[in-house]
């Protein structure tokens, strides 16, 4: 299991000064089991625009699912040598690969690999994340809900869950 990530958040005071809240230690969350993939959500609203004066709220132990017109922000521990099944979000996903390296499929069958410090766009495709390698493989995501996407001949791509 990943040690618990540590959070800086600021706020306002009620006279509009801004201020560090007190510092959270956020344990991650494994739903498969020891050796899989934990997952650590940071930060989650339910629609945007964000209401920056809105109390925080605790987040449940959940696999990260970007709210229907919200916003999350999460890390993904990928463990060596797993993966996840093949899965669309009704997102935009931003991701930065912290460390490691880690393959992103398609369900066309097409990879590519993105090794730390790169960053992938991803816009509600069918998708899979692999680790390949020995070492645990960090991503961070900010996902955005987006528009649910309609094919030219009218069928809806909902997405699927993990």
């Amino acid at each position: 299991m990943m040690s618990s990530t540590r959070l800086i958040r600021t706020i306002h005071k009620e006279d509009g000064t801004s201020v560090f809240a007190p510092e959270d230690e956020l344990a991650p969350f494994a739903p498969m089991g020891p050796g899989r993939t934990v997952f650590t959500v940071l930060d989650t609203r339910q629609s945007v625009p964000v209401n920056n004066l809105a109390p925080i709220k605790a987040f449940a132990p959940q696999i990260p699912r970007c709210p229907e017109k919200g916003v999350i922000f999460c890390i993904t521990d990928l463990q060596a040598g797993d993966s996840s099944p093949m899965h669309r979000t009704v997102s935009i996903d931003y991701c930065v690969v912290l460390s490691g390296q880690v393959v992103l499929k398609l369900e066309s069958g097409e990879e590519r690999t993105a090794k730390a410090g790169e960053f992938i766009v991803q816009q509600g495709v069918n998708h899979q994340w692999i680790n390949k390698t020995q070492e645990v493989c960090r991503l961070g995501f900010v996902m955005i809900a987006s528009e649910k996407i309609m094919m030219k001949d009218g069928e809806l791509l909902e997405g699927t869950l993990l």
